[in-house]
């Protein structure tokens, strides 16, 4: 309270009012009582004038000194008896021999003209303050009676009142700021109190309540402010639920989200936006965004979008470590004049390569499918134009017909195999299935063609046997397609390796060639449809593209992984990591 303006601003008010009115009331009432103690004094030495009057005409000449002694003596006054011409006939203050004329006096002069005079000043004669009052006198020899009283009495009286009035102003004053004090108090607590609730309010502490102590306008103030504040309390809390709500609906979206203001320096900025973006947004929060992106699309977007109420949709070429495609769809955010926008950006890269992979499949599927059924055509219409006739070449060209139906008949069957692989319509049978025997069987099917292509090759069993958790055929086909493949591009005189070992948990299937190998840049795209690395080559082995293709999906349908490690003229390996079977 004691550092409340409020409080010391009521408790001046007061204690100046209070002090200004007791000063003058004071002042007035002295001034007041000090004319009435004069007018007093003054209206009982006129009355004496009167009576002295009366004396003196009673009186000889010779007696007339006596007498002004003797009254002076029993009224306490100067007793002055004064003759026409000014001259003292009788004075009970001074000597007559030195007295002086007092026709000039002023309570002389006035009692010559009205019949009676007042005057106060100092005495030359008796040397102390008088209060003076003459009369005339028609009668005799006196023409004026004039009584002086010391006013020495009458200061003593006059400062005794004036001791009086001030201690009673003063005692007064004092109960009346003791009074104001609690007032203000009084007054200013209850307002204190609010305004303490009022800027706790403003840092964010809602529900502050104020007591209610009286039913004045200060009360109903206090009621009005609790019912606020609850209000605002429940508001605020409302609106903390909401923004935590929506920071977390930001943080889960995997799209990024960025929000400006309408001078372009970013408000909020979720965890998707700056991985997206590639940059640590959180620590650029109150900058420019062309201050933290230098890309020349993205200012141009945002510029567009703070200029338009229309929501504004383009994509971007995002470079950095890895190259994104990126969907920005922004609009500007509500209100006059407007406050800022928000920009969305959706990764579109997998869709971008999911649709270059679409047209590149199309592409080749369009090629694979057109080479045979353009060599079937080519062949019929010689058959036609008279081949048929001919012993000779007939049935070469036949033969040749056959083993374009067979390769169309392979490729249609690579498809259908992969789309029920990727649409996991080909239920699989998982059960431990050992890798000895899977292996031995894979190396008899294979025999055949790699005697053939006098390539050598070999099953290298770990020392204890071992199980995997798969499917028989998928299993059967993924060994296949990996030995067939390294069979296909390993010289004569190569070797082709199977091996699998236990590795924690997975078992780790190899088949190791020491055939042409693949070129760096090529291993990523080798699991693709219709990816080759020798076209030319491939088409003349008998390849439909497709049997990397579907390794890779019938090892991800079975819970593992695939991957190849190669040297250009030195041969591949290919690791297929699957679940181990318990021991």
């Amino acid at each position: 309270m004691w550092r409340s303006r409020i409080f010391w601003r009521l408790f001046g008010a007061y204690s100046i009012l209070l002090t200004v009115t007791f000063g003058l009331l004071g002042w007035l009432l002295i001034g007041r009582m000090e004319n009435h103690i004069l007018q007093e004094i003054q209206r009982g030495l006129e009355v004496k004038t009167i009576l002295l009057r009366d004396l003196v005409n009673r009186l000889g000449e010779a007696e007339l000194q006596e007498q002004a002694l003797r009254v002076a003596q029993e009224t306490n006054t100067r007793i002055t008896l004064i003759h026409a011409s000014g001259k003292v006939l009788a004075d009970s203050g001074e000597r007559l021999d030195r007295i002086e004329n007092h026709l000039d006096r002023i309570e002389v002069q006035q009692a010559k003209t009205s019949g009676i005079g007042t005057s106060t000043r100092y005495s030359g004669t008796v040397h102390q303050p008088m209060m003076y009052v003459a009369r005339r006198n028609d009668q005799g020899p006196v023409r004026y009676v004039r009584i002086a009283l010391p006013l020495d009495a009458v200061a003593t009286e006059i400062r005794w009142l004036h001791r009086v009035v001030w201690t009673a102003t003063g005692i007064t004053l004092i109960i009346a700021l003791v009074v104001s004090v609690v007032i203000a108090r009084r007054i200013s607590a209850p307002l204190v109190t609010l305004a303490a609730a009022a800027d706790a309010m403003t840092r964010g502490t809602g529900g502050a309540k104020v007591p209610v102590s009286s039913a004045d306008e200060v009360g109903t103030l206090a009621a009005s402010f609790n019912a606020m504040s609850e209000a605002c309390a429940a508001q605020m809390a409302q609106m903390n639920q909401d923004r935590e709500q929506l920071l977390a609906i930001f943080r889960s979206m995997v799209e990024g989200v960025l929000v400006l203001d309408a001078e372009q320096s970013i408000l909020f900025a979720n965890d998707a936006a700056s991985h997206l973006l590639g940059a640590p947004l959180q620590a650029a929060i109150g900058q420019k965004v062309w201050q933290v992106f230098r890309h020349r699309q993205l200012n141009e977007a945002v510029d567009k979008i703070l200029a338009s109420d229309e929501p504004y949709r383009c994509d971007l070429e995002w470079p950095g470590a890895e190259r994104r495609d990126l969907a920005l769809q922004g609009a500007r955010l509500p209100g006059a004049p407007h406050r800022g926008a928000v920009l969305v950006f959706h990764d579109i890269t997998h869709l971008r390569k999911l649709e270059t992979v679409r047209q590149d499949f199309v592409a080749n599927v369009s090629h694979e499918l057109k080479t045979p059924l353009a060599a079937i055509q080519a062949t019929v219409e010689t058959l036609l134009d008279g081949a048929l006739q001919d012993p000779a070449h007939n049935v070469q060209f036949l033969e040749r017909i056959r083993e374009n139906g067979e390769r169309l008949h392979r490729l249609v069957q690579d498809l259908l195999t992969l789309g029920r692989i990727e649409s996991s319509q080909a239920p699989l049978e998982l059960e431990p299935i050992p890798l000895q025997a899977a292996a031995e069987a894979c190396m008899s099917r294979q025999a055949d063609r790699a005697r053939a292509r006098e390539v050598q090759l070999i099953a290298e069993a770990p020392r204890h046997p071992m199980a995997a958790i798969a499917d028989a055929e998928a299993l059967a086909e993924i060994l296949d397609n990996l030995v067939d493949n390294a069979i296909k591009y390993t010289p004569a005189g190569g070797k082709v390796a199977l091996r699998w070992r236990a590795e924690d948990h997975d078992a780790i299937l190899q088949v190791v060639d020491t055939g042409t190998g693949i070129p760096e840049k090529d291993l990523p795209r080798i699991f693709e449809r219709f990816y080759r690395v020798d076209r030319a080559r491939s088409r003349a082995l008998g390849g439909t593209g497709l049997g990397l293709s579907i390794v890779k999906h019938l090892v991800q349908a079975l819970g593992g992984t695939i991957t190849a490690e190669s040297k250009v003229g030195r041969g591949s390996t290919f690791t297929v990591r699957i679940p181990r079977a318990p021991a």
